[in-house]
C-alpha cells in the first residue's frame, strides 16, 4: 500500500478507546510477549522522522497493521530504528522517549499516552549498554540515558567507552601528576594503533590525520621544536550534544571503511517538538582531589613547587553547557548546544618557586574546549528528511617554558564540521546523501620567535643566580620561545547511502545495501614566521670590549649586552650563531573514493551478510578490496540462541605525517660571527642554507587487518549473556626506518641527506580479544526502584613491537632478529604491546532510579589485571654466547580495581521545568593505582578519589 494511502488509514481516531487501557507499557509488553507475530525478525531501517510517518515505515516493514490517532503522535519523532530484530524490539525502539504506549490485540497494533506520576519526574527505564541493533555481535550502542548518567565526570565522548569490553586506554591516563588536563584519552579496540580507529559524528569521519600517534598522554610533548601534540580524534566533543554512541568493534559492515580498529560513531541531538532548555554547571578542583605522588621520583615539596605541566599540584576544573530546543513551525526543528569546559593551572614560573626580580612568581596555564553546534531540522513531506549541522569545536592549551622569560605559547586543535543530510523515502530504496566539510588543525601561536640564553647578570636578571644557596657564575638567564607554526587539514566529502527494503528470492530474503563516499582532502605544515635561536655565548670582560657597538657601526641590542655578571664582574657577552628557520610550507592533497556493497540474506534460522569495500585513492595511488563475511544461526528462531561468526578484512589510512615530515629541515638557515677582543663587536655574516632534509617521502602499502570471530549469545533466567572472540593480524603496518637498511638509493646530500629517514611497511601485530557481557533483559523493580546494569569481562593478548609509526627499526629489526626478553630470547615482532596493554578486565555498570525521590544513582566499578609492563633495559643491549641482542626488561604492576559513582537528584518546579544537583566520585576507594612507563618503567599513580558538583535548571 502507498505511504500516503496507509497513512490515512491508520489515523482512525482511536484515542478514547486507547486512553481506557488501564496498562502501562512494561505491562503490554509482556503480556504479548508471547506473541509469534511480535517475535517475527524482519531488516528494519526506519530512520529518525515524525512518529506518525515512522509507524507507517513500520507497518510496511513488520507486516503488522497499525492503528494510531494523529494527535496523539503528530508532533512527535522517533528514534532511529535499523538492523535485524523482531517486530517487539523495533516498535520498543522507535517510540523510546516518547511516552506513548502500545498494545497488540486482535491482530492489530493500537496506542496510547502513558500517564505519569504528578510531581514526579518520569526518569524511564535506564538503558547500561544498548543491545546491539545487528544480528552479527559487532556493534553495541550507548543511549542517552547512559549518556545522562554515566558516572565519569569528565563528560568527553571517549569516558563513555570505558564500560565496553573491546575498548582499552591509554595506561598513562589519569596520572595523579596531570590531574587538570580535560583532553580525552586515546582508545585501541581489539589491540589495535589508537590512531587507526574510525571517529565519526553522524556518519562523518572527524579523524586527525596530520600527526596523530603524537596524540596519546605519554607521548603529549608540547615543547617540540617541529612537532606538536596532535589529537588521535580531531575534535573532542563533549557528550551533552549526543544522542548516541555507536561503536563497531568486529564484524563490521562494508560500509565503514579507513580503520584497523574499530569504528566510533557519535550521534547527536535533534530537537523534540516542544521548546525546551537547559543550562548548568560543574566543577572540581585541587581541594576536591586525593593525589598520590611518587617520592622516588620527586618529593612533595617539588611537586608544590612545580613550574612544569608534567606535575600540576593546583588546578580548577569548570563545564558549563546551555542547550535550547524545539520546533519553530510542525515540520522545522532546531536545537543549539553550547559547551565550554576549562582548567586553570597554576605553577612557578622558576624552579623550587624562586622569585624572579625579573619575572612573574607564577604564571597560570590553561586548557579550554568549546563545542558549538547548531542543528536544524525539515521534513517538508512525508518522504523527505533534511538536516543542516554545524559544529565548531576549537581546543587550546596556553603554556609557557620553565625558567624562561616571555616563553608563553598556545597550542590550538579542534576544528569544525558542516554537514548537510538528505534522506528520501521511496516505495522500494530508501537513499541518504551526505554532504560535508571538515576542518582540523594542530597549530603553535607563541609570544616570541626568538630564543637567547644568556648569563645571568644585572641587565639580564630575571634567573636564578643562586646554585646550593651561592650565587653561581654559570647561571642563565633564558627567554624568548619557538615560534608559530601551522598544522591544518580541511576536506570535503559526499556520501550516499542506498538501503533496500527487504524482498524474497527463492525461500530467501534479501535486504540490498551499496554506497559510495567521495573525498578531497587538503593538508599543510607551515612555519608562519622566521624563527631565531641564538647561540655560542661569547663573554669578554668589560676591559677588553665595553661595547655592543658592531664593525659597521650599529648597536646590537638584541643579541649583545653589557652588564655585572653574578659574581659582581663587569662583562661583555654576545652571541656568535643565529640559527634560523625560514617561513615555508609543506602541503599534500588526497582524493578518494569508495564503492561498498552487502546484502543482508535470512533463510529461515540463518542469516548471513557478505559484503564488500573498494577503496581508492590518489595520495598513495593505492586500491584495495576489503571482503566481509557475516553470519549468525538463531537455534529456535526466538534470538535465545544465537551463534555467530564472521570472517573481515579493514583497510585503515596512509597518514599526512609521512609527507608533511618531508622537507621541513630544508628550511634551516644560519649567520655567524668570529670572537673579538676590541671594543667592537664583528657583524654578523651573510645568511646561508644549511639544512638537508633528513625525510624523504615515498608511496608505501595501506595498513590492513584480517579478522576472524566467533560469538554465542544466550537468553536465560531473564539475563542476556554474549561471548565473543576476535583474532587479528596486522599486516603493512607503518614503521620509521633509514635508506641503507631497506636497501634504497642513497640520498644526494641536496635534497636529502645519504641515509635519510623513510616510512615503510614493516610493521605486524596479532591480537586475541575474548568478551563476554552479561545484562537483563528488563530492567530489574524493586522497592519502587528500578535498575538496569551490565557485567563486562574481557581477555586480550596483543603483539606489536611497534607503537606507532615514528618507531625506527634498524637492520636487525627490520630482519625480525632475536631480542633479549625478560629473561629468555624471541623475535622482535612477537614482544608485548608497550601501550594498551591490560590483559584483562571486569567491569560492572549500574543505573537505578527511584522516581518517587526523583533520584538517578549510577555506579562504575572496575578491576583491570596486573600486567607486565615493557622497557627497554639499562644496558640497551647484552652480550650472549658472543652475539649482541637488544635489552628489554618488565616492570609488574599490579591489579587496578576503581570505583566511581554519581547521584543524582532532581527537583520538579512544575510544567517540565526542573533542577537538580549531582555529585561524582571517581575512585571512591582513593585506591592508590600504579601506572608504569614505557621508558625505563618509571613509576607514578593515577588520580585518587575527586570530587564534582554539578547543577543545572531544565525545563
Amino acid at each position: 500500500m502507498h505511504a500516503r494511502t496507509l497513512g490515512r488509514a491508520i489515523s482512525l481516531g482511536l484515542l478514547g478507546l486507547c486512553g481506557a487501557l488501564p496498562v502501562s507499557v512494561s505491562t503490554a509488553m509482556a503480556q504479548e510477549a508471547s506473541s509469534a507475530l511480535l517475535q517475527q525478525q524482519h531488516t528494519f531501517d526506519i530512520p529518525s522522522q515524525p512518529l506518525a510517518d515512522a509507524l507507517i515505515a513500520f507497518a510496511q516493514q513488520s507486516g503488522l497493521q497499525v492503528s494510531a490517532d494523529q494527535q496523539l503522535v503528530g508532533h512527535l519523532r522517533s528514534k532511529t530504528v535499523k538492523g535485524q530484530m523482531s517486530n517487539e524490539q523495533a516498535l520498543s525502539r522507535l517510540l523510546e522517549g516518547s511516552d506513548v504506549g502500545w498494545d497488540y490485540q486482535q491482530e492489530l497494533l493500537t496506542f496510547f499516552q502513558v500517564a505519569s506520576q504528578q510531581d514526579v519526574l518520569e526518569l524511564g527505564n535506564t538503558v547500561v549498554m544498548g543491545k546491539s541493533e545487528s544480528a552479527y555481535q559487532g556493534e553495541a550502542l550507548i543511549d542517552r540515558r547512559l549518556i545522562e548518567n554515566f558516572a565519569g565526570a569528565n563528560g568527553d565522548m571517549t569516558s563513555m567507552l570505558k564500560m565496553h569490553p573491546s575498548v582499552r586506554f591509554d595506561t598513562t591516563q589519569q596520572s595523579s601528576n596531570t590531574p587538570g588536563e580535560i583532553n580525552p584519552a586515546d582508545i585501541s579496540i581489539n589491540g589495535a594503533k589508537f590512531y587507526q580507529n574510525n571517529f565519526m559524528v553522524d556518519g562523518v569521519s572527524i579523524n586527525n590525520d596530520l600527526d596523530p600517534g603524537a596524540s596519546s598522554g605519554s607521548r603529549n610533548d608540547v615543547n617540540g621544536q617541529y612537532n606538536l601534540p596532535s589529537n588521535a580524534f580531531g575534535i573532542a566533543l563533549d557528550a551533552d550534544l549526543l544522542e548516541e554512541v555507536r561503536v563497531y568493534d568486529s564484524n563490521v559492515s562494508a560500509k565503514y571503511g579507513r580503520f584497523n580498529g574499530g569504528v566510533v560513531d557519535a550521534i547527536t541531538r535533534r530537537p523534540t517538538e516542544e521548546f525546551h532548555g537547559k543550562v548548568s554547571a560543574q566543577m572540581t578542583r585541587s581541594e576536591w582531589t586525593e593525589y598520590h605522588i611518587n617520592n622516588d621520583q620527586i618529593s612533595d615539596e617539588e611537586f608544590e613547587r612545580s613550574s612544569d605541566y608534567a606535575n600540576q599540584p593546583e588546578f580548577r576544573k569548570l563545564s558549563t553547557r546551555v542547550m535550547l530546543e524545539g520546533h519553530l513551525t510542525e515540520n522545522f526543528g532546531l536545537i543549539g548546544n553550547f559547551v565550554r569546559k576549562t582548567s586553570e593551572i597554576p605553577l612557578y614560573a622558576y624552579p623550587g618557586g624562586y622569585a624572579s626580580a625579573g619575572d612573574a612568581l607564577k604564571h597560570n596555564q590553561k586548557r579550554i574546549i568549546e563545542n558549538k553546534m547548531i542543528k536544524a531540522y525539515w521534513t517538508p513531506n512525508e518522504r523527505l528528511d533534511l538536516s543542516l549541522a554545524l559544529v565548531d569545536a576549537p581546543a587550546e592549551g596556553t603554556y609557557f617554558k620553565a625558567n624562561q622569560r616571555n616563553s608563553g605559547f598556545r597550542i590550538d586543535q579542534g576544528g569544525q564540521t558542516a554537514t548537510l543530510r538528505a534522506v528520501w523515502t521511496g516505495d522500494a530504496l530508501t537513499y541518504t546523501h551526505q554532504f560535508a566539510y571538515k576542518t582540523v588543525q594542530s597549530s603553535r601561536d607563541a609570544d616570541s620567535s626568538i630564543h637567547k640564553q644568556w648569563r645571568w647578570s644585572a641587565d639580564k636578571n630575571w634567573g636564578n643566580p643562586y646554585r646550593n644557596g651561592k650565587l653561581f657564575d654559570g647561571s642563565t638567564s633564558v627567554e624568548g620561545g619557538m615560534g608559530d607554526l601551522e598544522q591544518r587539514q580541511t576536506g570535503l566529502e559526499y556520501n550516499l547511502d542506498v538501503q533496500a527494503l527487504p524482498f524474497e528470492f527463492i525461500n530467501t530474503s534479501h535486504t540490498l545495501g551499496f554506497g559510495l563516499e567521495i573525498r578531497r582532502q587538503k593538508a599543510s605544515y607551515e612555519v608562519l614566521e622566521d624563527t631565531l635561536g641564538a647561540s655560542v655565548l661569547r663573554r669578554s670582560s668589560a676591559t677588553g670590549g665595553t661595547s655592543c657597538v658592531t664593525a659597521s657601526g650599529l648597536l646590537d641590542s638584541d643579541y649583545c649586552s653589557v652588564s655585572t655578571s653574578a659574581t659582581g664582574v663587569a662583562e661583555r657577552q654576545y652571541f656568535g650563531l643565529l640559527n634560523s628557520v625560514r617561513a615555508g610550507k609543506v602541503e599534500a592533497e588526497q582524493i578518494d573514493y569508495a564503492l561498498y556493497l552487502q546484502d543482508d540474506i535470512q533463510i529461515g534460522n540463518l542469516k548471513l551478510r557478505p559484503g564488500v569495500r573498494f577503496d581508492a585513492d590518489n595520495y598513495m595511488e593505492k586500491k584495495t578490496i576489503a571482503p566481509r563475511f557475516a553470519a549468525s544461526y538463531d537455534f529456535f528462531g526466538d534470538q535465545s540462541s544465537v551463534l555467530t561468526t564472521g570472517v573481515n578484512r579493514y583497510y585503515g589510512r596512509n597518514l599526512f605525517k609521512y609527507r608533511l615530515a618531508d622537507g621541513r629541515e630544508s628550511l634551516r638557515w644560519r649567520a655567524t660571527r668570529l670572537g673579538s677582543t676590541t671594543n667592537t663587536i664583528r657583524d654578523f655574516g651573510p645568511w646561508t642554507n644549511f639544512g638537508v632534509d633528513e625525510s624523504a617521502f615515498r608511496k608505501i602499502d595501506i595498513p590492513y587487518d584480517d579478522e576472524w570471530m566467533v560469538g554465542f549469545a544466550q537468553q536465560t533466567l531473564g539475563m542476556q549473556f554474549e561471548l565473543k572472540y576476535v583474532h587479528r593480524e596486522g599486516r603493512d603496518q607503518v614503521v620509521r626506518s633509514r635508506a641503507n637498511y631497506l636497501g634504497l638509493e642513497a640520498g644526494n646530500d641536496v635534497d636529502s641527506i645519504a641515509n635519510y629517514y623513510t616510512y615503510t611497511n614493516a610493521g605486524k601485530s596479532r591480537s586475541e580479544t575474548v568478551t563476554l557481557t552479561m545484562s537483563p533483559l528488563e530492567t530489574l523493580h524493586f522497592a519502587g526502584t528500578a535498575t538496569s546494569f551490565m557485567l563486562g569481562m574481557d581477555w586480550n593478548r596483543t603483539e606489536s613491537a611497534q607503537s606507532n609509526y615514528d618507531n625506527i627499526l634498524n637492520e636487525d629489526r627490520l630482519n625480525d632478529e632475536d631480542v633479549y626478553f625478560d629473561g629468555s630470547l624471541m623475535p622482535y615482532s612477537e614482544l608485548p604491546a608497550s601501550n594498551f596493554n591490560r590483559p584483562w578486565t571486569i567491569r560492572l555498570n549500574t543505573v537505578t532510579s527511584i522516581p518517587r525521590l526523583n533520584l538517578t544513582w549510577t555506579n562504575f566499578l572496575r578491576y583491570r589485571g596486573p600486567y607486565d609492563q615493557i622497557f627497554r633495559a639499562n644496558p640497551e643491549d647484552i652480550l650472549i654466547d658472543g652475539a649482541t641482542y637488544e635489552n628489554y626488561e618488565v616492570r609488574e604492576v599490579p591489579a587496578a580495581p576503581t570505583w566511581d559513582t554519581r547521584l543524582k537528584w532532581t527537583l520538579p518546579l512544575g510544567g517540565s521545568q526542573s533542577t537538580y544537583v549531582a555529585v561524582d566520585i571517581t575512585n571512591v576507594t582513593d585506591k592508590v593505582n600504579t601506572i608504569a612507563s614505557d621508558t625505563a618503567g618509571t613509576i607514578s599513580y593515577e588520580t585518587g578519589r575527586q570530587y564534582w558538583l554539578e547543577v543545572g535548571y531544565q525545563f
